[in-house]
C-alpha cells in the first residue's frame, strides 16, 4: 500500500563509493586488499625496519616495504628503530587502520610486494584493477612519479637490479599529492597463467620529477585498497568511464510507505545497472526492509513489494531474471551503525542489493 506523497518525508538517497567489501559486490581477487589482516603468529621479528611480516597474504618481493599497521607496535623486535615509521608522513589510511609504504627508485633499493590471487586469471578475460596511492609527506620523498602500478605473473617473479619489466597497469598521471589518495586504475587482458600480482615498479628508469626542481631521484608511496575484478564484455567501453564508476553503494532509501520504483529510485538503480553490465557476477540478492514506525501488519508486504519492484526494474533493463533472488524481511533487520536511530522515521525504509 502506498501512502500519498504529500504525507511523506523527502527522499534522501546516496550512491557513492564507501570503500571496498567482498560481501556486497562481486568477488575481489586480491587477498587482504586493504592490508588490515595480520599474521597472528608473528610475535617477534628481528628488525623494526623490516616489519612487513606482520601483514598476512602479502610478502616482500624486493627489499623492505613497510607495514603501517597498529599491530607493528605489538611485535617484539630484536632491534628497535624508534620513530622509524613516522618519518614517512602522517597520512591516514584511505580505509581501515592499515596501509603499506614502499620506495620507487631507479636503482636496486626500490621496494615491491606480491600476493597470490584468490583464483587464477582466465585466458582472454578482461579484469578491472585499481589501487589507491599517496605520496608520503615526509622528507624521504624527494620526487614524484607515474611509474607505480601492478604486474601479473604465473609465479612469484624474481627481480634484479637490471630487470626491465613493464607494468601491466600503471598511473596515467604523475602522483605528487601528499594530502589525498589517487586511484591507479586500468584494465588487463589475461593470458590465463597469472596467479600472482606484484605492486611497485620493476624497471630502471621511473618517469618522474624532483619536487625541488630537476630530474627524478626517489619517492616514498603509501598504498591502500587494492582491487581486481573479472569483467564482462568490454568492447566499446571507455576505460576512464570504468575507472570513475562507483564499485560499492549505500542502501537505497525509500520514502515512508513507498514501494514503487519512482524516478529517484531509478536514478539509484541505474548506477547498479552500470556495474552489472560491466563486471562479472553470479547472483543478485535483493532484500527489502521496512521501518518500525510503519504500520506493523504492512511491514512484511511493504518490504517484499520494495524488493519485487526493484527486481522488475533490473529485469526490464536486461538483467537475467534467473540470477535474481528477492525477499522482504519486514523490520527484522534494522539498519545498524553509529548515529543511527532505528526508531527514526525512514531509517530502515530501504532496499539492499547484494551482488556476488
Amino acid at each position: 500500500m502506498n501512502s500519498p506523497k504529500s504525507n511523506l518525508y523527502l527522499l534522501s538517497i546516496a550512491i557513492f563509493v564507501i570503500g571496498f567489501t567482498t560481501n556486497s559486490l562481486a568477488q575481489n581477487l586480491i587477498p587482504n586488499p586493504s592490508f588490515e589482516n595480520t599474521n597472528a603468529a608473528v610475535k617477534k621479528l628481528k628488525h623494526e625496519m623490516r616489519n612487513f611480516g606482520v601483514i598476512s597474504d602479502w610478502k616482500s618481493l624486493s627489499n623492505t616495504p613497510d607495514a603501517h599497521h597498529p599491530a607493528v607496535s605489538e611485535v617484539n623486535f630484536d632491534h628497535k628503530a624508534p620513530g622509524f615509521l613516522k618519518q614517512f608522513g602522517p597520512q591516514e589510511p584511505r580505509t581501515g587502520e592499515s596501509k603499506v609504504g614502499l620506495y620507487i627508485t631507479s636503482n636496486n633499493t626500490k621496494e615491491s610486494i606480491v600476493a597470490k590471487l584468490v583464483s587464477p586469471l582466465k585466458a582472454g578475460k578482461y579484469y578491472y584493477f585499481h589501487m589507491y596511492v599517496s605520496l608520503g609527506e615526509g622528507r624521504v620523498s624527494n620526487s614524484c612519479t607515474s611509474s607505480i602500478g601492478s604486474y601479473f605473473t604465473a609465479r612469484i617473479p624474481r627481480f634484479t637490479e637490471t630487470s626491465k619489466y613493464k607494468l601491466h597497469i600503471e598511473s596515467s598521471e604523475m602522483i605528487c599529492d601528499t594530502k589525498n589518495w589517487t586511484k591507479v586504475c586500468g584494465i588487463y587482458k589475461a593470458k590465463g597463467t597469472e596467479k600472482y600480482v606484484s605492486l611497485g615498479y620493476f624497471s630502471d628508469s621511473p618517469n618522474g620529477k624532483s619536487l625541488r626542481g630537476g630530474s627524478f631521484s626517489d619517492a616514498y608511496y603509501y598504498i591502500d585498497d587494492v582491487e581486481l575484478r573479472e569483467m564482462q564484455d568490454v568492447q566499446g567501453i571507455d576505460v576512464d568511464n570504468i575507472c570513475n564508476m562507483a564499485l560499492d553503494f549505500s542502501d537505497i532509501e525509500y520514502l515512508i510507505g513507498e514501494s514503487e520504483v519512482y524516478e529517484e529510485i531509478k536514478t539509484a538503480l541505474d548506477s547498479y545497472l552500470q556495474y552489472l553490465k560491466v563486471f562479472k557476477f553470479e547472483s543478485i540478492k535483493i532484500v527489502g526492509h521496512a521501518n518500525d514506525s510503519e504500520i506493523e501488519f504492512e511491514n512484511e508486504i511493504l518490504s517484499s513489494a520494495r524488493a519485487g519492484f526493484v527486481k522488475e526494474y533490473l529485469v526490464a533493463n536486461g538483467i537475467d531474471e534467473s540470477l535474481i533472488e528477492y525477499v522482504g524481511v519486514s523490520n527484522t533487520e534494522p539498519k545498524e551503525g553509529e548515529d543511527i536511530d532505528n526508531n527514526e522515521l525512514g531509517s530502515n525504509a530501504r532496499v539492499q542489493i547484494i551482488i556476488e
